[in-house]
């Protein structure tokens, strides 16, 4: 006689993942794994659940996040689970908290991360065991930040690494591939990753391929230099003989409006050359950055917060920067400002309706904001068109990913104008790109949020409903399926995501959380074998 399920997950609309159309079914789980699919109505149980129909498909997975930031303090990971996220990978953008130290040098991401967890690990590994003795709804898995190790090596140092420095950034990325890091990711947009030239990208993710590790980056320019950087990306991995994450692909600024059509034919023809290459996106026309990165000139951002602060103090220096920033002729109007921690009334208003307020030049508010702010403010700008993210997301090697850090409304950021795509990414992709606006079928939709992201991680049990995948499940209600969180109020959970499974345990039932913490820490060592 069959050993009972410990689950029957009964009459379900199965959407395993592989964008095939649904099938009608059943899936048994025991020890938190996927045992059997198909009719199995006759088979015994411990427990038995009737979806009556529910679309049942494979835990979403989000290749890019910053939860490594809050989910020390967020171990719900209400906002991710919530939309059907089973695993996370965090540690992207340059910026990865397992690398940072105590001291001043890591201000930002001591800020960033509210002082999570005392900040008193040394090392990635230790950073991975304290996230996972502290409990996670969902796995995880965790990216070498790049800026974070450079500044390990060299401080905020704006220069070329010494064959000392370079040697020590191999060593560290090394010993985060051999602690349990799945790769190397860049911001190169930020200090100091921006000072990195493209051959110390290469040496670094030289040492990640040794490791069968992959290269995720935030290019160095996503507005007019775009092609150039996807450029600079395709060589690193030509040359590193690494694989390539391009995150967030779009094309920011209305004169670049339309070249996401070039770089995705550079990208498919470095695929058609043999280059392992893929990219990720969110489904929005606006993106969230610090507003420092979004207004400063370069010269002006570079070393710490406290020294840019003072630095912006100085008469001669705002002077400066206000006739760059009107020489630029910026859209204030366009850029709104997300958090701002000593003053929330500016959370979600305009620069320019701010500056208004205040009598007084856009200019020169955000300059002064960013002196009092110690340049630790957060915007969001809407510089992306519809038809380019529609561009973007038609294309079948386009992974969904959020570029958020998990949250909750009642947790340490609940009061931050946080980005809608915390709350809302994948519901959004399924209910108004694929089901209203018939971008794609819904069974693609979940394609793109399964087995094409498990792809890149080369996972072999996780992503697809199949015998002997672990039991990362979410079923919703395709035909209500929807994101509900907005620019003035996002944090708002979707709707129609009904139940969601982490390694066979429900931490969501009827729409709500459990409270159950069963999520993993997914080191790449212990994956791959």
């Amino acid at each position: 006689m069959s050993r009972p399920f410990d689950l029957l997950l009964h009459s379900a609309t199965l959407m395993d993942g592989s964008g095939a159309p649904a099938t009608s079914g059943d899936v048994g789980i025991t020890d938190g794994r996927i045992v059997a699919v198909g009719d199995l109505a006759s088979r015994d149980a411990r427990e038995r659940l009737d979806l009556n129909g529910l679309a049942l498909a494979p835990g979403f997975i989000d290749l890019h996040t910053h939860s490594d930031v809050s989910v020390l303090h967020s171990p719900r990971m209400e906002s991710s689970v919530r939309q059907g996220v089973t695993l996370e990978v965090a540690g992207n953008c340059g910026l990865f908290m397992g690398l940072t130290l105590p001291g001043s040098m890591f201000e930002l991401e001591r800020r960033l991360s509210h002082n999570a967890g005392g900040m008193g690990w040394t090392s990635p590994a230790e950073f991975l065991s304290l996230v996972e003795r502290e409990g996670l709804a969902a796995n995880m898995a965790f990216l070498a930040g790049h800026g974070t190790l450079r500044k390990r090596a060299m401080g905020q140092d704006a220069r070329e690494p010494t064959p000392d420095e370079l040697n020590l950034m191999r060593h560290l990325m090394r010993e985060a591939m051999e602690q349990g890091t799945w790769g190397l990711s860049t911001g190169l947009e930020y200090t100091p990753s921006r000072y990195a030239h493209t051959e110390e990208l290469i040496e670094l993710s030289k040492v990640v391929a040794e490791h069968g590790g992959f290269y995720a980056t935030h290019m160095r320019d996503e507005a007019d230099h775009l092609l150039d950087s996807v450029e600079e990306t395709i060589r690193i991995g030509r040359e590193a003989g690494v694989a390539l994450q391009i995150s967030h692909h779009k094309a920011e600024g209305k004169p670049n409006w339309g070249r996401v059509k070039e770089s995705l034919a550079m990208m498919d023809a470095a695929r058609a050359d043999g280059l392992d290459l893929m990219w990720d996106q969110y489904p929005y026309t606006a993106f969230m950055t610090g507003l420092s990165v979004r207004v400063l000139p370069h010269w002006a951002q570079e070393g710490s917060p406290q020294e840019v602060a003072e630095r912006l103090k100085r008469p001669e220096v705002e002077e400066r920067i206000v006739d760059e920033l009107k020489r630029l002729a910026v859209d204030w109007d366009l850029l709104q400002i997300a958090i701002v921690h000593s003053d929330r009334s500016m959370q979600g208003k305009t620069v320019a309706a701010l500056a208004r307020e205040r009598d007084c030049a856009p200019e020169v508010f955000v300059v002064r904001l960013l002196a009092a702010e110690k340049a630790m403010v957060a915007c969001i700008a809407f510089q992306m068109s519809e038809e380019d993210v529609r561009t973007v997301m038609s294309h079948p090697v386009t992974s969904i990913g959020s570029d958020a850090a998990t949250t909750a409304p009642d947790g340490r950021r609940g009061q931050d104008k946080v980005h809608p795509r915390t709350y809302g990414t994948f519901p959004r992709v399924l209910g108004h790109y694929a089901r209203d606006e018939g971008l794609f079928q819904v069974e693609e939709a979940v394609r793109r949020m399964t087995t094409l992201p498990a792809s890149r991680l080369k996972l072999t049990d996780r992503g697809r409903i199949a015998e002997g995948f672990h039991a990362d499940l979410v079923a919703f209600d395709p035909a209500l399926v929807a994101d509900t969180a907005t620019y003035p109020d996002p944090h708002s959970f979707p709707r129609g995501i009904e139940r969601v499974w982490v390694n066979g345990v429900a931490v969501v039932a009827n729409g709500a959380h459990t409270g159950a913490l069963p999520g993993r820490v997914l080191r790449h060592t212990a994956a791959k074998s």
